[in-house]
């Protein structure tokens, strides 16, 4: 039901009490032998330079992976201030924002070299279930992989997809502390904490409390509070388990931001900006504190064994269990008549009450082998998994009287305190769907000699969903059945040890259930899957003595078959698999130490992405750009240590004009560019200060993109955080 929102230590004093319980009882059971303080490091704590991908599925180093790959490390987290999956994905260009719109939830909705990967986030190689904000309070590192994916991580990733790292239990004995206090009443307190409890064995626990205002925006405030555990045994050794447990609650005001224009024939005041955001102060908030909300629940337990049969011979098994619970009410801006007035409705509200699950089996056979004179890397697997999605019909119980009486909001002057008077809750009627995947896949790199390396890889998967889409009537039933294969290869040539001239292709598939559930407009449900292939020329060189990573690739993705409106069906909402789509461009990207005291992680982007072909009502498409795909786009972060108790950070982003759509109506977002700032000195070995300020010329500009609304992006904050590091060591009695 409506409330407003639930600030302070809620939810952050029985986690903390959690791990206090947890540290406690190890210091009862443990001698402390000898306390070593270390120098906490604010500054860049180590090279941005990753070698390895987080998949296993990519057997070869970076330099000799045959697509574009970019991988966040906690060096770059730690320095850029990042604490969403959306704040790291700042440092990959050629990655836009989509905000929430219709069945769609608010959250880490993306698109990658044109596509939608709203559905393409993993976690540790496993599908990611449901829509909110990632925190990376537990993540090691964000890998983002360009081009398209099915062979790798099955249907979608057609742009590419995201893989987060999460964070492991180590043998050894560390503690990391910090505290972060910012502009806009904001706070942020984490604890990452690993004990060695043998030989083989070890316990990590992380916590988070975060609570403040987001910069720039009337209202609009959220709270995180999280706890993850990590238990390993068996480390070092030829049989290791991993055993993971996390929780996340959220407390948000969610915000979809500002109306866009979207009309020919707009008010007198409002021509000008026809398809665009109308000329408003980006920090109004057009929802009501009293009748929006947000609450998120996510759990997740992971299990993990590795086998090695032998020194060239792993079997890996990894099984999930997770779930997401979300209950919100969120008033979507929208005209009440923009070609009469500039008044904006409370009518459109929109509310969910849902809840995803997954269970999910992962079986690896990883392998490296001589075989008829040359080497073979291999990795043979299956993947097994069910994903539920649950939505209650949530409605107003009592009547909304922010509805039922008309009232408006003032486009120029809003109020997001009108009393409210109603009651949201469940109906007792839901709609349901279930998905069930079966997959088995191989992928073979073969080393010819030093200068050649040959990839192929191939997946079958075998994809059903039920969907129950009627409140009214259960009984209303959608299934699909697909089956997937999804092929990808690769030739790697090098001409020295330290650099590779390769070219790859691949496919992916987007099948009508992609996202599980299936669009009920008209035969959606019954077209094959879209597919589309791709096809990457690169070169990669590790220079500096291997502390620069450069990488140049051209790259071009075709939809050979995408979804257009059938003009001769006698159901005008049918469509057609005989559309096409093309991007094409150009990815440019250097990582690591310029000198010892110099770090960067930049790229650039170029997108030339068109409708090459449409029908019927859509025909009118071709020659649009797809949705949000910038032209160009930039991004770029670099320090330098002055001293080793001082170092200086500051960074750029820029993104080209895009649009919300390709039809005629579509609404466009002008370009952008923003910069950021950090300042870093350790006070002592053991205590470091860190200052970093966030779009520092308070940039107005367009985040996040949706049909009916944007998202503005943030404004200026800064934020100051003070960071203890220190290592306890321990002696059992």
């Amino acid at each position: 039901m409506s409330k407003p929102s639930n600030k302070g230590n809620t939810y952050a004093k029985p986690i903390a009490a959690v791990v206090t319980a947890t540290l406690s009882t190890w210091a009862s059971a443990q001698d402390v032998q000898e306390l070593s303080v270390t120098k906490a490091q604010t500054k860049t704590e180590s090279s941005y330079v990753v070698e390895k991908s987080t998949s296993h599925k990519y057997t070869q180093p970076l330099l000799d992976t045959a697509k574009t790959v970019t991988v966040i490390n906690q060096a770059v987290m730690k320095d850029r201030n990042v604490d969403s999956l959306q704040d790291a994905l700042r440092n990959v260009s050629g990655i836009s924002l989509a905000a929430g719109e219709g069945g769609s939830p608010t959250g880490d909705s993306m698109s990658i070299r044109g596509f939608s990967a709203a559905s393409d986030i993993f976690v540790d190689g496993i599908r990611d279930v449901a829509g909110y904000t990632r925190d990376v309070y537990n993540i090691e590192a964000v890998e983002v992989a360009k081009g398209p994916g099915s062979a790798v991580s099955g249907r979608g990733a057609t742009g590419g997809s995201v893989n987060l790292e999460t964070k492991k239990a180590k043998l050894d004995n560390f503690n990391d502390v910090s505290l972060r206090l910012g502009t806009e009443n904001d706070y942020r307190g984490r604890l990452d904490t690993n004990i060695q409890v043998n030989e083989t064995s070890a316990l990590r626990v992380n916590l988070l409390s975060d609570s403040g205002d987001v910069a720039g925006r009337d209202y609009v405030e959220n709270e995180k509070n999280a706890i993850a555990v990590a238990l390993a045994t068996g480390l070092g050794t030829n049989s290791r388990f991993d055993l993971n447990f996390e929780y996340q609650r959220q407390d948000n005001l969610p915000d979809y931001g500002i109306a866009w224009v979207r009309s020919d024939t707009p008010v007198t005041e409002l021509v000008g900006n026809e398809y665009a955001p109308p000329p408003v102060d980006f920090d109004n908030f057009y929802g009501n504190v009293y009748r929006d909300y947000e609450d998120i629940e996510a759990y997740s337990t992971t299990a993990r064994h590795e086998y090695d049969f032998s020194k060239n011979t792993t079997l890996r098994t990894q099984v999930r269990l997770g779930k997401v619970k979300r209950e919100s009410v969120t008033t979507a801006p929208r005209f009440f008549s923009v070609t009469t007035d500039t008044d904006i409705t409370f009518a459109d509200e929109k509310t969910r009450d849902t809840e995803n699950s997954l269970a999910a089996l992962q079986v690896d056979l990883i392998g490296n082998y001589e075989f008829a004179g040359f080497t073979h890397d291999v990795v043979v697997g299956i993947e097994l998994a069910n994903e539920t999605f649950t939505r209650h019909n949530f409605v107003a119980t009592t009547a909304d009287n922010l509805i039922e009486d008309g009232i408006r909001n003032n486009l120029y002057n809003p109020d997001a305190t009108i009393a409210f008077t109603g009651v949201y809750g469940r109906n007792g009627t839901s709609i349901e769907a279930k998905a069930k995947n079966q997959a088995i896949y191989a992928f073979d790199t073969v080393t010819l000699n030093k200068q050649w390396e040959v990839t192929g890889g191939i997946r079958f998967d075998s994809f059903t969903t039920d969907y129950h889409y009627d409140y009214a009537n259960p009984s209303a039933l959608i299934s699909t059945s697909d089956d997937l294969f999804s092929w990808n290869a690769a030739v790697v040539y090098k001409p020295t040890e330290n650099g590779s001239i390769y070219f790859g292709a691949g496919n992916s598939f987007n099948p009508s259930a992609e996202g599980i559930t299936v669009s009920t407009r008209g035969n959606t449900a019954d077209l094959d899957p879209e597919e589309s292939n791709s096809y990457e020329l690169g070169t990669k060189w590790n220079l500096m003595d291997g502390r620069l990573q450069t990488n140049a690739a051209l790259f071009r993705t075709e939809k050979t078959n995408a979804r257009t409106d059938d003009p001769f069906a006698e159901d005008t909402r049918a469509d057609l698999l005989n559309g096409e789509q093309r991007v094409q461009g150009l990815e440019l990207s250097a990582t690591g130490l310029i000198t010892k005291e110099w770090t960067v992680i930049a790229s650039y982007t170029y997108q030339d992405s068109e409708v090459t072909k449409a029908s019927g009502e859509d025909i009118i498409q071709i020659g649009n750009e797809l949705p949000r795909t910038p032209k160009n786009s930039a991004s770029i972060w670099t320090t330098y240590e002055i001293s080793e108790q001082l170092s200086f950070g500051a960074g750029m982003q820029y993104l080209g004009e895009r649009y919300s759509s390709s039809s005629s109506t579509r609404a466009r977002a002008p370009s952008y560019t923003i910069f950021d700032l950090m300042v870093a000195y350790d006070v002592s070995k053991d205590l470091s200060l860190q200052l970093n300020a966030e779009n520092l010329g308070d940039k107005d500009y367009v985040n996040q993109l949706g049909g009916g609304h944007f998202v503005p992006g943030e404004g200026r904050k800064f934020s100051l955080t003070a960071s203890y590091s220190f290592k306890l060591y321990f002696k059992s009695t």
